[in-house]
């Protein structure tokens, strides 16, 4: 049976909108603390109202990250549980609004910052940027079907379908059956399919929901992983899909990291 995931995906000024303060730099240590093992969180307002600070303890050592399991997206752990937050399984940086040149530095230092910490961490993923992946050695990408179309079918661009060949592990957004069988022709590892519910960030956009992404987990034979609208009190309707698990950005941009006790 395979293990229902989370996957944290970045941005930054939700960040900043939820109270996160501070520059780039410290929104790095942000991101691979978050990605990091043995900690705890706390919502980030929260810590506010109650007027403390949350300490957060420098991990030492060398850790890598964990890799994704050949899951096929066709089972659902049944022991995920609504208790969140809990450390994601996998870190997407996705940051549109970011230069490219000020993207590298950004998950540059995460990437490094994540080469410090003591133990497994989350799975780190560049988003859209082929040469961030190639510069800094990551074997992930997660790029959106237009782009990997492009790299793949476009001669102009066999120089970045090489530099793809790199790449072990290839995510790709769709929204669509017909994008979705195109994504795994094209060699993606795993889908990220949405918007499963309502959410702001397409208001307006009625959402596909649960029967669209069991459709789509039951078209592919690579892992599907729902987004859009997710939450801790709704992650129980995609466990009765067929989904490998469920990405969140705002649930995990609002968040302090703290230490267990018994991790002191």
């Amino acid at each position: 049976m395979c293990t229902f995931k989370l996957i944290a995906v970045s941005d930054y000024g939700l960040y900043r909108k939820f109270g996160g303060n501070g520059t780039l730099e410290e929104y790095a240590e942000f991101l691979a603390k978050l990605a990091a093992p043995g900690k705890e969180y706390l919502p980030r307002r929260e810590a506010n109202e109650r007027g403390t600070d949350v300490p957060v303890r420098k991990a030492n050592g060398r850790g890598k990250n964990v890799p994704v399991g050949k899951a096929n997206g066709k089972c659902a752990d049944a022991s995920v549980q609504e208790k969140f937050p809990k450390r994601p399984d996998m870190l997407i940086v996705r940051e549109k609004n970011l230069p490219e040149e000020a993207y590298l530095e950004l998950f540059g230092r995460i990437w490094n910052l994540l080469g410090t910490i003591k133990g497994p961490s989350a799975l780190l993923i560049p988003h859209t940027h082929l040469p961030t992946a190639h510069k800094t050695g990551c074997p992930s990408l997660h790029l959106p079907l237009s782009l990997l179309k492009t790299y793949r079918r476009e001669p102009a661009f066999s120089k970045n379908n090489n530099l793809l060949s790199e790449v072990k592990h290839i995510g790709v957004s769709i929204h669509s059956l017909e994008e979705a069988k195109t994504a795994e022709e094209l060699g993606a590892s795993y889908l990220t399919a949405g918007h499963i519910f309502a959410t702001d960030c397409k208001k307006g956009i009625p959402p596909r929901g649960t029967a669209f992404l069991e459709e789509i987990c039951q078209s592919v034979t690579i892992p599907v992983y729902a987004i859009g609208g997710i939450h801790p009190g709704n992650l129980h309707e995609l466990q009765k899909t067929n989904a490998a698990g469920a990405c969140m950005m705002s649930e995990y941009m609002k968040l302090e990291m703290d230490i267990a006790e018994n991790d002191r």
